[in-house]
């Protein structure tokens, strides 16, 4: 009977499934009280009605867990609708081609970035150009001239036997201690007292350094081009006029001409060549140059046309001698 009363009671509607946990308790209490626990039937049909309870209970719970009711699906669907716009908001989906601008206008809008203050240089002074003197003038102008007279290492004028005789006893006087100044008075005095084979033999040897330095000028010559030479002549004819020379002096150093066999020999004209020939006639012997000069210049005025012809068909010649030099030389 009491079997029976228990599974009438498990007989219910399935509208009641949500009830079977309380019916299962009530059951469990009814059986207890009866003390039907003894009994080993209803014991094992007790148990078998318990797990039965159990599983039903977990399938209840398990359907009701993942089928949620409408009111939590439309909490649910509330809160999505509220989230939506801030992840829009926080996560926008741009292109590539939508983030280039985005960059641009960021660079654009970010704030330039203050340039320090950097301390203006001072302008530069303007150079006032120095006014010179007549006399700073001067010397720069014979500096200038001195660089384009060039300075030979030797000169080319000969050697004489007195100085290669001086030279020699010079030389032996410092060695042995004596003063300049005294060993050229005593080689002055000596050289006076000398015998005419010891005189030939110093003019030997003087001769032989005259050829020496001769050759070494002639080299140091053809190292510079004709128009170097030519240059350094017209400048040292300058500074022949400008240079003030010391006592016993003609002319200053290295202002000298320079002989050079490159230059063209100097054009002449009629009257030249008549002063010339005049000149080495031999009339004039015993005359000086400046009574000579006169005497030739009224023999010229007295000449006829016919006779200054003469002169002036050699002109002609010289004439184109000097172009043939002057070409080959420049």
């Amino acid at each position: 009977m009491l079997l029976q009363g228990a599974l009438g009671r498990m007989t219910v509607p399935n509208s009641a499934a949500r009830n079977l946990p309380q019916l299962a308790r009530l059951l469990q209490r009814a059986l207890l009280s009866r003390n039907a626990s003894s009994q080993p039937a209803v014991r094992a049909l007790s148990r078998a009605y318990t797990s039965a309870l159990q599983g039903r209970r977990s399938y209840a719970t398990t359907a009701a867990a993942t089928k949620p009711t409408a009111t939590v699906r439309r909490a649910v669907k509330a809160k999505a609708a509220k989230k939506a716009p801030s992840k829009a908001k926080a996560t926008p989906k741009t292109t590539k081609a939508a983030k280039k601008p985005a960059t641009k206008t960021a660079a654009s809008k970010a704030k330039p970035k203050p340039k320090k203050a950097t301390a203006k240089k001072p302008a530069p002074k303007k150079r006032v150009k120095k006014v010179l003197t007549p006399e700073e003038k001067q010397k720069v102008l014979v500096k200038e001239l001195r660089k384009i007279a060039l300075k030979e290492p030797v000169t080319h004028t000969a050697v004489t036997a007195y100085q290669c005789y001086i030279g020699e006893m010079t030389k032996s006087a410092t060695k042995t201690g004596a003063t300049a100044s005294s060993g050229l008075i005593e080689a002055s005095r000596k050289f006076k007292e000398l015998t005419p084979a010891e005189i030939e033999h110093y003019n030997h040897i003087a001769q032989e350094r005259t050829v020496a330095k001769r050759a070494e000028f002639r080299a140091w010559i053809q190292s510079h081009t004709p128009q170097q030479i030519l240059d350094a002549n017209n400048a040292r004819k300058r500074l022949r006029r400008i240079v003030k020379t010391g006592k016993g002096r003609k002319f200053p150093a290295h202002t000298l001409k320079l002989e050079d066999d490159r230059q063209p020999k100097r054009l002449r004209n009629a009257y030249t060549l008549f002063f010339s020939e005049r000149r080495t006639s031999g009339d004039f012997k015993g005359i000086s140059t400046i009574d000579a000069s006169k005497l030739i210049a009224a023999e010229w005025k007295a000449l006829s046309e016919g006779e200054k012809k003469k002169y002036r068909d050699e002109q002609v010649v010289d004439q184109a001698r000097y172009e043939r030099e002057k070409t080959a030389a420049y």
